[in-house]
């Protein structure tokens, strides 16, 4: 029983955190590309922000790459900017497409944060862990849990 449980977090773990944001950032360069409009991606993680990040590096995925951790959690990294979500030093449209994976459960307006990815891009591609996945309900930083509808929902750690 412990092994299916372990095997199964595993498995929601790898398709949720590697697969699925990789297919989506390959179709949102696409998207970029044929608009002849850079790419951003939002959340591309540090080494002390994210067990992946920490595996495998910060995703690279864009023209421009920020994440959300303070800068000095990750000392040098030229390729990767910081910065806050919620305010975004871009002109209104000036990307093609933006990809934000595992990002919209951290912050503390997840609705706010999305209205703005929709100014500054023309479209958002969008990746939260589901329900299901035992890393959405215990990884310390998850403020929200988004539905199926859209809809954001607080964690029952998260103080109201």
């Amino acid at each position: 029983m412990i092994t299916s449980l372990l095997c199964f977090a595993a498995g929601a773990y790898v398709l949720d955190v590697l697969v699925r944001p990789a297919e989506a950032a390959a179709v949102a360069r696409q998207r970029a590309h044929l608009r002849n409009k850079p790419l951003l991606n939002i959340g591309a993680g540090t080494p002390q922000s994210s067990m992946r990040s920490g595996l495998f590096g910060p995703t690279l995925w864009g023209d421009a790459n920020l994440d959300l951790a303070a800068p000095e959690l990750a000392p040098g990294p030229d390729w990767v900017s910081f910065g806050d979500a919620h305010a975004l030093p871009f002109p209104d449209k000036y990307f093609g497409a933006v990809i934000a994976s595992h990002v919209l459960e951290h912050v503390d307006h997840p609705h706010a944060v999305l209205a703005e990815l929709h100014r500054v891009a023309d479209e958002v591609y969008v990746i939260t862990p589901p329900w299901w996945t035992p890393h959405a309900w215990l990884h310390p930083g998850h403020q929200w849990l988004r539905r199926p509808d859209g809809h954001f929902v607080p964690l029952w750690r998260r103080e109201t």
